[in-house]
């Protein structure tokens, strides 16, 4: 029974994925985020024009709301240009230990993670804004 146990187990880490297998599915994780909000870049892009022309528009007949306007649309600018910087600054080629390419890719999941989430938020907020 014990042998049958240990050859079961055997047989199950020898089939698992290799090294190669598991940073490959980490770094197509970070790339299938960055592939699901990139379409989302011309519409940000928009959405930052379209409040920003809104914004001059009210300048003197509600400066307030020609603020809100102008800070919003600044949110929107800031997530686009770390989308920006994150395209710039990544390394589909980064050479290492698997240990460290290991590291490379999860913290770039954790920083694309956080540019979707910032691009979604402001799109939505400059959505909402532009629809009062």
């Amino acid at each position: 029974m014990r042998y049958l146990l240990l050859l079961t187990l055997f047989f199950l880490v020898a089939c698992g994925p290799s090294q190669e297998e598991e940073l490959q599915l980490l770094k197509d994780e970070v790339l299938t985020i960055h592939d699901e909000i990139m379409p989302k870049m011309s519409e940000l892009r928009r959405t930052r024009k379209d409040l920003l022309f809104l914004a001059d528009s009210l300048m003197e007949s509600n400066p307030d709301r020609a603020a809100m306007l102008t800070t919003v649309a600044d949110e929107i600018g800031k997530a686009n240009e770390s989308m920006m910087e994150w395209m710039r600054a990544y390394k589909p080629d980064f050479k290492g230990t698997d240990e460290e390419i290991r590291q490379y890719l999860e913290s770039q999941k954790v920083t694309i993670q956080k540019v979707k989430v910032d691009m979604l938020e402001s799109l939505n907020k400059g959505k909402v804004v532009l629809d009062d």
